[in-house]
């Protein structure tokens, strides 16, 4: 595999963190965190799209969640090789980030996991009553199709909610609207290990923030998670569903600030260790 079969999105210069989408979205779905970066920030943000999915769909031979790993470590190896670098991993991207910790390790120096996936198959996960809360009328140029996408999810109901799902998730659903490769991940979730089981021997910062009426994975399965883990931090929104970062856009920029302020001191402290 080349890196021309993963699309790549780079912003900016600096440590790198790597981001990763959920399924079946595309690398769109984490831009709303450019809000917390400014032109001197000192962080290199590569967004792509997963193996399989939006501009990476062509060279891969994907069947389960497994292939999808297994492009991604190889992915990795080719961008990144033994430089340190964290993740930003929402839905089925936080579930691929605790794999990752077991094959890259210490190289990895913190996670930030956004309504990440701890359970693989739908059936089993712990989700709350769907709950939606009415703050305004849609766009009326809305289309039926666009209308019937949001309401998957959508938690806040509003016109500006809409237009950031709109803006921010809807290209990545357009982009795999069709794709035959959704098939094979969507009956073949499972990956070898359970999320904990990657990472009962990661000991680095961990961050873990989810929406409180998230009907897609839920809240409490990933509560169950934070409590097997040495060194995370976990933090439940309320009226916040799966599209939290579009929810609740603040509280979630005041919580990534906090996590790559905690980043920069790691980085900063590993720096001076090795004089």
């Amino acid at each position: 595999m080349t890196n021309k079969k993963v699309f790549v999105q780079k912003i900016g210069s600096g440590f790198p963190i790597l981001m990763l989408h959920g399924f079946p979205l595309d690398y769109h779905s984490l831009l709303p965190l450019e809000n917390c970066f400014s032109q001197q920030s000192a962080w290199q943000r590569i967004y792509i799209d997963l193996p399989g999915m939006g501009q990476s769909q062509s060279g891969f031979q994907i069947k389960s969640a497994t292939d999808v790993l297994n492009a991604l470590v190889e992915f990795i190896h080719q961008e990144l090789g033994e430089q340190p670098f964290a993740i930003v991993g929402y839905s089925f991207g936080g579930y691929l980030a605790s794999a990752l910790t077991e094959k890259f390790g210490h190289q990895i120096k913190s996670l930030f996991l956004l309504a990440p996936e701890t359970v693989a198959e739908n059936s089993d996960r712990t989700l709350p009553a769907k709950h939606v809360y009415q703050i305004s009328d849609l766009p009326q140029n809305a289309t039926k199709d666009e209308i019937t996408a949001y309401k998957v999810t959508a938690t806040i109901e509003s016109a500006e909610n809409f237009n950031l799902f709109k803006k921010y998730i809807l290209p990545g659903l357009m982009s795999n609207g069709k794709n035959p490769l959704l098939k094979y991940l969507s009956e073949n979730p499972q990956l070898p290990k359970e999320p904990d089981q990657y990472l009962n021997k990661y000991c680095l910062p961990t961050t873990i923030v989810v929406g409180k009426n998230d009907n897609m994975v839920g809240y409490e399965d990933s509560f169950a998670l934070y409590k097997t883990l040495t060194n995370a931090a976990y933090v439940s929104l309320p009226m916040a569903g799966h599209t939290l970062h579009l929810d609740q856009p603040q509280l979630i920029n005041c919580l990534f600030n906090t996590w790559l302020t905690n980043l920069e001191k790691l980085i900063s402290i590993n720096k001076k260790s090795k004089f």
